[in-house]
Order: structure tokens, then C-alpha cells, then sequence
């Protein structure tokens, strides 16, 4: 009688809801053999990433690669595919057999069946590759009539019509464990057993064993992209132990089910002739196995176990990476510069080429939110960039050319804070520039005493190839009595784009310096005036350059750029690149006037100009685009010894860096990442362990 009901109970009930209430039911028992195997398969993958670790920073708590580890990567990815499909297709022969002595009344021993389906893994993996060259072939032949045809309506058609007619395939992993056939009878004979089906039982096959498994991989992707890492990797954990169980009791459960069509009557009440490995495999000791809620409550233990274990090393930062927070501030732009006000909000400058340049402030330190403080006139009314500084008691002042009439320039001044942008108190006086005039940057002067200007272009009446720089000395902030003195006149190509290769500072003893660059050769220009009024200045090329164009220059094209900082004893520093993927290259002068220095290459392929600010124990913070190591990189260097940290991955970056330092003396950085997970934002990051 007892057979007689085992197998009325396998004939009735479907495949796909029985099959899945036995899984729920001993899922703790059935997640033993993927315990077993993938959790010590985990550490070896962890142990062997070790050599990538240099390429993760921790951002927001969580580890992330700020970085192209190189080659490495492609090699552990595929290390770790062949080691996981192997070790897939013996922990699936071993949860079969559990899920086979379950569903006919038995109660077997985990560590025996993981036994039996390590001796028969070649077959195993051979089933496994079989199945996973049929889903290759099907999803094959779908891409190839949709490319040929163009056809959507065509192409589902025709990956219905193949998954139907592979999915007796699935069946061939119970017929090789529970049947102890070879690989290629065990594919016959699952056609054979399929055939006897009913196409309800294909479709819930293909449900249980294809469809439920795929949408919980792509849960597990969506997880560890949109939730924070612990819950994410605690969700993927869940999913890896439970999904496994689950497909293989289904096809257990459909595989049994054939089975029962055949026979009226069982010699053996649990076990059908045809599953001789069942005969073999030992009952749990005494015949009384461990409640499933004891394996329930390990299994539990295990899910949460890695999430654990990473939430420690991220926030204890045992790999001692760099530690960032980051956050997004506004849609995709070009940030220009940054500052902090006085109460430590950060003002971001945008300015892209095709909108009116924006101030933005954050409303709080930790800038949670912003608000747009300025938003400047149209492009058209405005010659190049908006040059910023800025100003004693936390302010910033922003200096453009505005055009006149007669197409010269007059220039326009604007204080702001984290409120507001109001033009400086006083009679403003007129500091007017050629048609020629291009470049401008600004700069206070040390003590609160006024402001410098530096502006840069062709006069008229100037040879091709000459440029002139110039300094207007103004006492107060809106300059009412302006002073201006040509300072040098340099022999830098006419058709270059100066903006970023134009900077200026002022030496604690008021003496303006700007620094020019050719990216047509790489050379750098230094034009130092001997005092504060600038009656005297030298000229110097610390970088000579060379005859030839800079590598990758191309006209037109802003991607060379230069940033000047000044240390108190008065020496320049100057971060620099020249041409499209030039290197970046760090000059430290050994005096005032620079005509040479110390020079420290940093990296070989940039995309875009350097930034550079000094930190309180004068290093050089300078932050820039690698294109060969696919990050945005922060390189800190005191003298020539120079250290280096990711910061993020380049993610569509392309514009220009701003940074800044915060009130406790660590780097701010502002980039643009253009695909990002919402689709591109403007965002910070501050370096908390500098």
C-alpha cells in the first residue's frame, strides 16, 4: 500500500508547485552541498583578488573599484566561470539526490551524496556543458533571425519553438545521477521520458528550471547595483543557496513524475527500479535526521556570515584603502572650479560651453542638497571662461569679459557667497581688453589688500605667434581704480585655446606670478613680476618643450591645461599636461622667478587638464583623468616623492576637475561621471584619510 500511494502522490499535484513546497520544506538540508562547495570556493576567489586590492577605494562604506586593475581582472573573472560552472554541476548532481530521497519518503545523508556526485563529476560537468551549449545555441539562433529579419514578433517566436524543443535537456541531470548513465544516454533518455510529458509539464519545466533561476539573476545583478552592499550581498547570498534547491527539487520533482506514469506498484516503497542510486545512499544515522528548522537556522547563519564579514572590512577599512565620500550635487555639467565658504559649504562653479556658467551652494557641509545661487548671462555675451577666486571671509569673486559695442571687452565682476551674487560696493572702474583679449584668471591679494588680474591675448597691432600678458593691480574689490602693466610678451602659437593653460597666483608678498602654456610643444611659461605694483617682470620656460607638436595635440580641441599654486616662501608650483593623452607632469620651481625646477612625471595618458591646490603641510594635491588606468586619480607629493589613489572610475568622465579643500585641510574633488547608474550627475568626493 505504501508504494501504492507514493506513487499516486508523485502523479498528482503538477511538477511546478509540489516541486517547490518539497524545496521550501527541507530547504536547509537540500543548501548543504552549495554550502559546502562554494563557501570555501569564496575565500579562494577572495584570497585570489588580493592582487586587485590596490585597485579599491571605500566609498560610502562600501568597497568598490576605483580603477582598471589590468589584466588581472579578466583572468580571475575567467578563473572563477570555469571553477563555479565545475563546481555548479556536483553541487546540482548532490542536491538532486537529496531532493530525490525526500520527494520518495527518505531522508539522506548531505555528506553521502555530495560523496557520490563528487566520484561521477565528469559526467556531470559533461551534462552541464551540454545544457549550457544548448541555451548558447538557442539564444544564438534568436540573435541571428532578429538581425536577419528585423523581426521582434520572428524572433520570440523562434525562442519559444527552440526552448521547447531543448528543454527535454533539463531532464538529463536526474537521469545521470539517479540512473547512473553516461552523459550522452542520459540526453536520450530524458527525450524519451519528455516525450511521454504533457506540454503543461514542458512549460512548467522550463518555469522552474530556466525562468525562476534567470529572474533571480537578475535580481541579484539589480541588487548589488541599487541597494547598499551589505543587504545586497545578504540578497545574493540568500539566492545563491536557495535557488539551487529549488530548480533541482523541480526537476527532480518532473523527473519522478515520469517515473510514476510508468509503474502501478514499487519491489522497494521508496524507490523506483530505474533510480539504483538511491539504493546506495545512506539514511541519515538512527533513521532520525536533525529537524529541519536546525538547517534552517544554519543555513540562515551562513546568508548573513559574508554580509557580516564585509561590513566589518569596509568600515574598519582592514585593507586600509582610501576612504571618500561621495555624493551626487547636480545633473551632468562641466564643473569649473570650487571653493568653501566661510562656514564650510562648498560652492561649485559649472561651465559648459553651451550654457550660461552656474554657481551652486551647497546647503549644508555635508552638501545634502544645493541651491543655485547664480546663473550667469547668456553665452554669447561672454568671451571664454569665468575666471573664479577666492576672497577674504569666504567669498567668491568671478571676473569674466564682457564684449561692448566696438568689440572690445570690459570686465565684469561679481561677489558671491553661499546666498546670493551681488557686484563688489563702490564705483566700479573700467578695466577694458582688445578684441584680441582670451585668456583672464584672478587672484587675491594676500591680507585682504585688493585683487590681481592677469589677462592674456594678441594685440592688434602684435606679429602672429605673439601673445601679451598683462596685470591690473586694483585696490579694492570692484576696482575702481584699476592699474594695469604689460608684463611680457610670449611667442605661444595664435589659434591655441588658452583658458586652461593660463593661471595666475600671488606670493604672500604680493608679487603676481602667471604661468602660460604652449600645448603645441609642451612648454611652460613662467612670467614673474619682481613686486606687487609689477613695474619689473622675468620671463623663464622652465619646460622647453619640444620643436614638434605635443603628442595627440589637435586644433580646437581643450584637452591641455595647466594650474599654478603658490607655496609661502614664494615658489611656484605647476601641474601641467599638453596635448590630447599627454602625460601629466608636476613642476616644483627651486626659486621665484622659476627658471627651472624639479619635475615629477605622474602619468602617461590624460584625458583633460590637472588640478592642483597645496594642503596645510604644503604637498601638492593634484588631481587628473588616467586614461591607462581608467580612473580619476589624486596624486600627493611632497618634493619628488610622490603618492597616488584611486578615486573613482572614469565612467564617462570628460570634461574638466574642480577641488578645493575643506575645513579640515582633506581634498574635495568635483568631477562629471556621464553614466553613472541614474544616468549622469556632477559629483564630490571628499578624501577622508589624506
Amino acid at each position: 500500500m505504501e508504494s501504492v500511494r507514493l506513487v499516486a502522490r508523485l502523479r498528482r499535484g503538477g511538477v511546478l508547485w509540489p516541486g517547490s513546497r518539497a524545496a521550501g520544506v527541507d530547504v536547509g538540508r537540500l543548501a548543504v552541498p552549495g554550502l559546502v562547495v562554494f563557501a570555501p570556493l569564496a575565500w579562494f576567489a577572495g584570497l585570489a583578488a588580493l592582487p586587485m586590492v590596490g585597485s579599491v577605494a571605500v566609498v560610502n562604506g562600501e568597497l568598490v573599484l576605483a580603477e582598471d586593475p589590468g589584466p588581472w581582472q579578466p583572468g580571475w573573472m575567467a578563473g572563477v566561470a570555469v571553477v563555479v560552472v565545475a563546481a555548479y554541476a556536483v553541487v546540482s548532481g548532490a542536491t538532486t539526490l537529496l531532493a530525490a530521497a525526500r520527494q520518495t519518503g527518505r531522508q539522506a545523508e548531505p555528506a553521502a551524496a555530495l560523496g557520490m556526485a563528487v566520484r561521477r563529476w565528469p559526467a556531470l560537468l559533461a551534462v552541464t556543458a551540454i545544457t549550457v551549449l544548448g541555451a548558447a545555441a538557442v539564444v544564438g539562433a534568436v540573435v541571428g533571425v532578429q538581425v536577419a529579419v528585423r523581426w521582434e514578433f520572428l524572433s520570440w517566436l523562434t525562442a519559444g519553438g527552440l526552448a521547447l524543443a531543448a528543454s527535454p535537456v533539463l531532464l538529463a541531470g536526474p537521469v545521470l545521477v539517479l540512473e547512473r548513465r553516461g552523459p550522452v544516454q542520459a540526453v536520450g533518455r530524458a527525450y524519451r521520458l519528455a516525450v511521454e510529458g504533457t506540454w503543461p509539464d514542458v512549460i512548467a519545466l522550463l518555469t522552474g528550471a530556466v525562468l525562476v533561476p534567470a529572474l533571480a539573476v537578475r535580481a541579484a545583478l539589480w541588487a548589488l547595483d541599487a541597494v547598499p552592499a551589505p543587504l545586497a550581498i545578504t540578497f545574493t547570498a540568500a539566492l545563491a543557496v536557495t535557488v539551487l534547491p529549488f530548480q533541482a527539487s523541480v526537476l527532480t520533482r518532473a523527473y519522478l513524475q515520469r517515473l510514476a506514469w510508468r509503474h502501478t506498484a514499487l519491489q522497494d516503497s521508496a524507490v523506483f527500479p530505474e533510480t539504483v542510486a538511491l539504493k546506495d545512499i545512506p539514511s541519515c544515522q538512527n533513521g532520525h535526521p536533525e529537524p529541519a528548522g536546525t538547517w534552517l537556522w544554519r543555513l540562515v547563519a551562513a546568508v548573513l556570515l559574508p554580509a557580516v564579514l564585509y561590513a566589518m572590512t569596509a568600515t574598519a577599512n582592514l585593507l586600509d584603502r582610501p576612504e571618500l565620500h561621495q555624493r551626487p550635487v547636480t545633473a551632468v555639467s562641466d564643473p569649473a572650479a570650487a571653493h568653501l565658504t566661510g562656514d564650510g559649504r562648498l560652492l561649485l562653479l559649472l561651465d559648459d560651453l553651451d550654457t550660461p556658467p552656474t554657481l551652486l551652494a551647497c546647503t549644508d557641509p555635508a552638501c545634502t542638497d544645493t541651491a543655485t545661487v547664480y546663473a550667469g548671462p547668456a553665452g554669447e555675451d561672454l568671451w571664454r571662461d569665468v575666471a573664479s577666486a577666492p576672497m577674504p571671509g569666504g567669498r567668491l569673486l568671478l571676473a569674466s569679459w564682457a564684449t561692448t559695442d566696438g568689440g572690445a571687452g570690459r570686465l565684469d565682476l561679481l561677489l558671491c557667497d553661499a546666498k546670493s551674487c551681488t557686484r563688489p560696493r563702490g564705483p566700479a572702474g573700467r578695466v577694458s581688453a582688445g578684441p584680441h583679449e582670451f585668456a583672464l584668471a584672478v587672484a587675491a591679494r594676500p591680507g585682504g589688500g585688493g585683487l590681481v588680474l592677469a589677462h592674456a591675448g594678441e594685440s592688434g597691432a602684435g606679429k602672429p605667434g605673439e601673445q601679451t600678458v598683462a596685470f591690473t593691480s586694483c585696490a579694492d574689490l570692484a576696482c575702481a581704480t584699476p592699474v594695469t602693466r604689460q608684463a611680457a610678451v610670449l611667442k605661444v602659437p595664435a589659434y591655441l585655446d588658452k583658458e586652461d593653460g593660463f593661471a595666475l597666483a600671488v606670493a604672500p608678498d604680493g608679487r603676481p606670478v602667471a604661468a602660460q602654456l604652449d600645448a603645441t610643444t609642451g612648454a611652460v611659461h613662467v612670467v614673474s613680476c619682481q613686486d606687487a605694483a609689477c613695474e619689473r617682470a622675468t620671463v623663464s620656460t622652465p619646460v622647453r618643450g619640444s620643436a614638434a607638436p605635443a603628442r595627440g595635440f589637435a586644433l580646437g580641441t581643450p584637452r591641455s591645461g595647466l594650474a599654478l599654486a603658490m607655496r609661502r616662501d614664494g615658489r611656484p608650483v605647476i601641474a601641467y599636461q599638453a596635448g590630447a593623452g599627454g602625460a601629466v607632469t608636476l613642476l616644483d620651481c627651486r626659486t621665484a622667478d622659476c627658471p627651472d625646477g624639479r619635475t615629477t612625471r605622474l602619468s602617461e595618458a590624460v584625458h583633460g587638464p590637472p588640478v592642483l591646490v597645496l594642503d596645510r603641510a604644503g604637498r601638492a594635491l593634484v588631481a587628473y583623468q588616467d586614461v591607462t588606468r581608467d580612473r580619476i586619480a589624486l596624486t600627493s607629493c611632497a618634493a619628488t616623492r610622490c603618492g597616488t589613489v584611486p578615486v573613482a572610475r572614469l565612467n564617462g568622465a570628460g570634461g574638466r576637475l574642480a577641488m578645493t579643500l575643506d575645513t579640515a585641510g582633506r581634498p574635495i574633488l568635483a568631477w562629471t561621471a556621464a553614466h553613472d547608474r541614474d544616468g549622469g550627475h556632477v559629483l564630490v568626493s571628499t578624501l577622508l584619510d589624506p
